[in-house]
Parts: structure tokens; sequence; C-alpha cells
């Protein structure tokens, strides 16, 4: 995705481009992938965070929020997963809304964040749950899994987080929450998210609807969540919009507000559908992380975009018969309704008309028909 300024004087139009590099991202590292995180507190770090992370195509979920399944999610550095459970015959079970459109046991995910956190020893990962089952079921399963000695537990009393660091060294590093207060003395690992964290709103159809405005929870509370997703009733993906929300400069710049307006640190920056566009880059940079300090990082297919200025054709070099789609957004994110006009197409380069454009700055989308990667 290329941003570029657009500007008429008399007869001419100029055209400033900038290509941010895009990067396939190793997660593994000293704490959550960077050495950088280990010496922060629990609260003072951001953590990528997949809205209904349970409920994707690839596990067979109708209706889904998310393409890839949790394993894919924690490689790919998701750190925070969102997961209705629900009891079914008494067995803890995982869907979204009706289990018609796809079930499984709890414990299989558990199993999952299991084999995970056996072969990462350096990963903190939270679960956050929005429960319709007991407690002792959710533990059951949990001991089922071997994920017990993996439990971290919190004070409430206790004004003070431990480090990443700390957190790995005992390996305490798997967080749980619950929207639901019932857990017993001997169940201090069972949080109640609203004891712990205040939240944005999660009700959003519209990019209009967005705000920075506290849900649930006490504004005091150590904890961020920052809910960043669209959906259409019943809390249902909508892909498309996920494209457009997900990307930069439209998703840090509300994270960004956010921030400014409340004076609260995102913990958990929740997604649908988390691999287009930039959670990472976010995270990373409400993490302070540049990205060339990551020596895993490495750039992807890199393409050129040009004149600069321009009277309106623009050419795109690098992509030639493999560019499937080109979309233009202007600064708030949002598709303009009239496609680009291909010129040209060959193996080299790909022409496009684009006089038609008021003046103002503009983002350029490609997709590719091989590797179906959005870049910028």
């Amino acid at each position: 995705m290329s941003v570029f300024r657009y500007m008429k004087r008399k007869t001419r139009l100029f055209l400033f481009i900038i290509i941010p590099l895009l990067y396939i991202v190793n997660t593994y590292g000293q704490c959550n992938g960077y050495q950088i995180l280990c010496e922060k507190k629990y609260n003072e770090v951001a953590y990528l965070t997949t809205h209904n992370s349970y409920n994707s195509v690839e596990d067979g979920f109708n209706l889904p929020n998310q393409n890839h399944n949790i394993t894919y999610q924690l490689n790919s550095g998701v750190r925070g997963l969102m997961i209705d459970v629900y009891d079914v015959d008494g067995i803890p079970t995982v869907y979204h809304v009706y289990s018609s459109l796809g079930s499984e046991p709890l414990l299989s995910f558990l199993n999952e964040i299991k084999l995970f956190l056996d072969h990462n020893n350096n990963e903190v990962v939270t679960i956050i749950l929005e429960s319709y089952t007991n407690t002792n079921s959710i533990e059951n399963a949990i001991n089922l899994a071997g994920l017990s000695g993996y439990l971290y537990t919190h004070d409430l009393a206790s004004s003070s987080w431990p480090t990443l660091r700390t957190m790995v060294n005992n390996n305490t590093r798997l967080v749980i929450f619950s929207d639901v207060n019932q857990a017993t003395i001997n169940q201090g690992w069972y949080h109640y998210v609203w004891d712990y964290a205040v939240e944005t709103h999660y009700t959003v159809n519209i990019m209009s609807d967005f705000s920075c405005n506290f849900n649930r929870g006490d504004s005091l509370n150590d904890l961020f969540i920052l809910n960043h997703f669209i959906t259409s009733g019943l809390g249902l993906g909508v892909e498309s919009e996920a494209v457009i929300v997900n990307s930069n400069p439209y998703f840090i710049n509300r994270v960004n507000q956010c921030v400014l307006e409340k004076n609260r640190f995102p913990n958990f920056v929740t997604i649908d559908f988390f691999e287009h566009m930039d959670g990472l880059n976010v995270v990373n940079e409400l993490n302070q992380i540049p990205l060339t300090t990551n020596n895993n990082l490495q750039p992807v297919n890199l393409s050129s975009v040009y004149p600069n200025p321009t009277n309106g054709l623009v050419t795109i070099e690098g992509y030639g018969q493999e560019l499937e789609t080109v979309g233009v957004y202007n600064m708030l994110g949002q598709k303009l309704a009239k496609r680009v006009k291909l010129v040209e197409n060959n193996e080299e380069r790909v022409t496009i008309d684009m006089s038609y454009l008021s003046p103002g700055i503009y983002y350029l989308k490609t997709k590719t028909t091989i590797n179906k990667v959005y870049r910028k």
C-alpha cells in the first residue's frame, strides 16, 4: 500500500510516494519476540489479540472472525486470544452464538496453546474468556491439557505486575481472564476481567461508530482492551471491513487518538482477520520496537510506484501479471467507489489512470494472484 499526495497546479498533477517494507516476522525471541520487552511489566506491554480467536475458517467454523486457527495465530505473533466457552452436556465447548455454526471442545484449543507454550519458552500468552459455563469445568479442561503449571496468579490487592522476564523465568506464562466472577479461593488464576481491565465498545457496525469511550470495567483498572473490529449482527466478522480498519494510518491513528484521549496504554489490541494489514506493526509501535532492530525481518518482493510527481498516470513496477487488484483509499481508510483503470499490464509493470482524483492524500493497495498478500 503506497502513500501519495495528489495536487493540482494549473494542469499538472503531483504524486509523492512512500513505500514501507512488508516483512515476514519470526516470533521467536527473548520475551514475546523481543529482548526490549523483558524488562517491561505485563501491564506495560501491548499484545496483538484476536477477537473470537477460535472462530476460524481453518477449523471449519461458519461465519468466521478469523481465517487461520489458533496455532497459526500464535506462530504469527498473536499473544491474546478471546474465546467463548459454553456448557454442552457437562463439557466446556467453544462456539460462537450457535453451535450449529461450528463447535469444538475447549480442550482441543487448550491443547494447541499447550503445544505452543511447550515449544516457545519465552512467550507469554493471555486468554480472555466469554464464559457460559462454570469455573470447575474450565479448570478440569486446563488440567487435562497439562496447562496448570503455566498459570499465572495475580493478587488483586497488589499494585504491581511482574515483568515479562519474571513470568518467563517462573514459567507462569499463561494469564487467564473471564467475564464471569465465580472463582473460588483456590482458583486465583481465574481472574475476573473487569476487576483488572477496561474496554472500548465492541459493537461497531460501521467505521464512524468507532470511539474511545469506555464500556465495561473501571477506567482506573490496570489493563486496557482496545476493541478494533467491525461486525455485522451477532458479532459476525466482515473480512472486507477488517482489511480497511486493520490498515495504517487509519489503525495507528485511532490507537493514538485513544491513547491521547483516555491517557491509557492499550494492552490488548483486538482485531478480526488479523493477518490482513498492520496489526503487528501497530503493536510493535506501541511497544516501541523499531522495525530495523529485528534481525528476523526480511523484505518481501518490493515494487516501485512512479512517477513522482505525476500527471495522473501511475506505474507499478515489480508485479507484472501477478497483480490481481488495485484499490484506492482515502485518509479515513474508505475505498473509493470508482475503480482504477488499467492502462497497461505486462510482465514488467502495470500502469493505472488516477486522473479522476481530487487533490488530497490517498493510499494505493495492491493484491497479487500468487501470494494473495496485500502490500504496502
